[in-house]
């Protein structure tokens, strides 16, 4: 069983040191651990980063076991509080005035706690709707696959489970290699396949045709009451990809923390996808 301070921030750049530590940390799968760990955090609260918002003892909302997508306080989940932990290390909030800051979510707690901390933050969000598009303004549309932006804008792009909705993640994550300035991070989340190196694709573009080749998937979105279709859920082999497409560095951290709040379901931590220009 965990201590009663559990911290855990661990980097890995391929599967094998992955596989290497989940052999030698056998507590990070246990269904037993994880359920006291959820406890835990819900009876102590937890802190916001960036923001410091505290959430006092049962401010947190369980959603029956689903550690990744609950552990909610005003908005703002388990999964993208380990976010916004990465995203405090990489830029300096106390400079708020200067980041210039993209997310491709524009309606979501996150993208209203962003753009209350950075005023230079812009969020998007995407649909194919007409009518749609207007009732957004002013809030932008933006296709990952086609950015609208100039080169070497960014000081930091943030994608929080979206990269399995577009048809190709090697397009969109060129597109945030080209806006993101030298140095800069791209740093979110998507569903991970943490025990593959291959990726599971579920469906292809072809010809302007979605071709599936499993059971279509689909998951929330703001934007449509039908959901978006799933079209790849990474696996280790997309930071070798991020590489090829020009990041010095491409990893995954995993993260664990009754401080912050975060923690995850069938394993212990989350996964947050992190790669530098």
């Amino acid at each position: 069983m965990w201590e009663d301070a559990v911290e855990i921030r661990e980097t890995f750049t391929n599967r094998n040191e992955w596989i290497d530590y989940l052999d030698k940390n056998s507590i990070l799968y246990s269904q037993e651990s994880i359920e006291a760990l959820g406890k835990q955090i819900i009876a102590n609260g937890a802190e916001e980063p960036l923001t410091g918002f505290a959430a006092g003892a049962s401010d947190l909302i369980d959603l029956n076991g689903n550690w990744r997508e609950g552990l909610v306080f005003h908005g703002i989940n388990s999964r993208t509080r380990a976010v916004m932990l990465e995203i405090a290390d990489a830029i300096d909030a106390t400079d708020r005035y200067n980041p210039r800051i993209y997310a491709a979510e524009g309606l979501t707690a996150f993208a209203l706690r962003m753009r209350g901390i950075f005023p230079r933050f812009i969020g998007s969000e995407y649909t194919e709707e007409a009518p749609k598009r207007e009732w957004l303004f002013p809030i932008p549309f933006e296709d990952l696959q086609n950015l609208s932006y100039p080169e070497n804008i960014f000081d930091l792009v943030s994608t929080n489970e979206v990269l399995e909705h577009v048809p190709s993640i090697d397009v969109a994550m060129s597109e945030i290699f080209r806006v993101l300035k030298p140095g800069a991070w791209h740093i979110g989340t998507c569903p991970f396949a943490f025990m593959s190196e291959e990726s599971i694709v579920r469906a292809k573009m072809s010809n302007g045709q979605i071709k599936h080749l499993m059971e279509p998937e689909y998951h929330g979105n703001p934007m449509s009451e039908n959901g978006s279709l799933v079209f790849e859920i990474p696996g280790w082999n997309i930071l070798q990809r991020l590489r090829s497409i020009g990041f010095s560095k491409a990893l995954m951290r995993f993260i664990v923390s009754a401080r912050y709040g975060c923690l995850s379901t069938d394993i212990t931590g989350i996964f947050v996808l992190c790669c530098q220009k």
